[in-house]
């Protein structure tokens, strides 16, 4: 887990604009359920640990198989592009993410 002041400059902007705010306060990410993780941290939090079923698991699997790689995508890693297709999930750098529990 990362915390704000982990982040460089430019992340912090990054955030503070998918957060549509000028400053965050201090508590703001943990009061709201905000989390802040590197790439592979988010991809196991949002992923690997629901796996619980074999069917999860098949699911994630064939989710990845059936992942469609653009042209755009021809440098992002298959961590990168699941979590970039989730609604809750906002990249921060290539290896920054930020997730917003509902």
């Amino acid at each position: 887990m990362l915390d704000y002041n982990d982040l460089n400059e430019n992340e912090k902007n990054v955030l503070k604009q998918v957060l549509n705010m000028q400053e965050i306060p201090t508590y703001y990410l943990e009061e709201n359920n905000i989390l802040l993780m590197e790439k592979r941290e988010m991809f196991e939090y949002i992923y690997m640990y629901d796996l619980k079923k074999i069917k999860d698991t098949i699911n994630l699997i064939e989710r990845i198989i059936n992942l469609e790689i653009t042209i755009q995508d021809a440098n992002k890693t298959i961590i990168q592009k699941l979590l970039e297709s989730k609604n809750n999930v906002y990249k921060l750098s290539n290896e920054h993410y930020v997730y917003k529990e509902n």
